[in-house]
């Protein structure tokens, strides 16, 4: 195998691993200690005091939770699976976590453009971490997989 081969294929690798350690559920997440400092947290509170900044870190923790790391609300189905899943704290209908939803979209804390163009709630800040968290796993992997095919000769 030629060199610009092997780099090829190496690239192919990483990612590889990379795309299917971004898409899988993340058992661990870094938390500011100044969260509650930021301006759009301070903007949610407003609108539905504390019990909306519980529900925000418990969102986040969702979708750190979930393969892919969004929901799908692009139907009524999407959307009582959401409000299913937030209701592990208090009890919410799809019209409540509509509203808290609405909400976070004027706060700008979940991602717009996949809210808007997909029917998707999600985070910039859980897609970003997540990937640079599986190009760290993808790396590691990379590294093992660069090894094995040394032993094995190719």
């Amino acid at each position: 195998m030629s060199e610009e081969d092997e780099k090829r294929a190496a690239v192919d690798a990483f990612n590889e691993f990379r795309d299917a350690a971004a898409s899988e559920p993340v058992k661990y997440f870094k938390h500011d200690t100044d969260a509650h400092d930021d301006e759009a947290l301070y903007r949610l509170a407003n609108a539905g005091g504390m019990a909306y900044y519980g529900l925000y870190w418990l969102l986040v923790e969702l979708l750190y939770g979930r393969k892919k790391h969004y929901y799908d609300v692009s139907d009524s189905a999407g959307w009582r699976r959401l409000a299913y899943d937030m209701s592990c704290i208090c009890d919410m209908d799809v019209d409540e976590c509509k509203t808290f939803i609405a909400d976070l979209y004027g706060a700008d804390l979940i991602s717009r453009k996949q809210y808007d163009e997909l029917g998707r709630v999600t985070m910039e800040r859980v897609l970003r971490d997540t990937l640079t968290y599986a190009e760290e796993v993808a790396s590691k992997k990379l590294g093992a997989w660069k090894t094995n095919r040394r032993k094995l000769g190719f």
